[in-house]
């Protein structure tokens, strides 16, 4: 079907433009129903790729798909990934390199009420100092304990940075409404 739409939109301008036989409006008629069409099949994509990065979706995925996820979209944003998550990854999932920088990654995938601990946090924030990271990043589709936010908070000024990404600003980043930019 979608073979046929370039022909059909070349066939119904050809016709409005040219007015062979009287057929303007036939091709302007011609025209209009395929960007009706186009437009619904614009909008049925969007929606299934909204729903597709969602943080329930998101969840549903195993714990290997979501970093495989995580890393794709490092990668749609010119980031090159190195993938290390296994048992015993020692607190790191992903390197992301960009120029000078490199994130070390930690990839949780938890429910909405589940916390990552603050001895996740330490972990991934010690592993990310032996490989000489420039940043560390927690990304979860669950919440950051208490504990590991404020243990962030001690860490103000030092390097690597220690940033988190969970919520809704993971909902954006998977759907690349905003992405993660050198030095950020």
């Amino acid at each position: 079907m979608t073979r046929l739409v370039p022909a059909a939109v070349a066939a119904g301008a050809l016709l409005a433009w040219l007015d062979p036989t009287g057929l303007r409006a036939t091709g302007i008629a011609v025209l209009a129903v395929l960007a009706a069409w186009g437009a619904v099949r614009l909008a049925n994509a969007l929606r299934l790729h909204r729903r597709r990065h969602s943080l329930d979706a998101l969840r549903a995925l195993d714990p290997a798909a979501f970093e495989r996820a995580v890393a794709a979209w490092f990668a749609r944003d010119g980031w090159l990934v190195e993938h290390h998550g296994k048992s015993g990854d020692h607190g790191i999932d992903l390197l992301a390199f960009h120029g000078d920088e490199l994130v070390a990654v930690q990839c949780k995938r938890y429910a909405e009420s589940a916390s990552v601990p603050p001895a996740q946090v330490r972990e991934l924030y010690g592993a990310a100092v032996a490989v000489g990271a420039t940043r560390a990043l927690l990304v979860t589709t669950g919440r950051i304990g208490p504990g590991g936010v404020a243990w962030r908070e001690t860490l103000q000024g030092l390097v690597p940075a220690l940033d988190f990404l969970h919520g809704e600003a993971l909902a954006r980043f998977a759907s690349g409404a905003t992405k993660l930019a050198p030095g950020h």
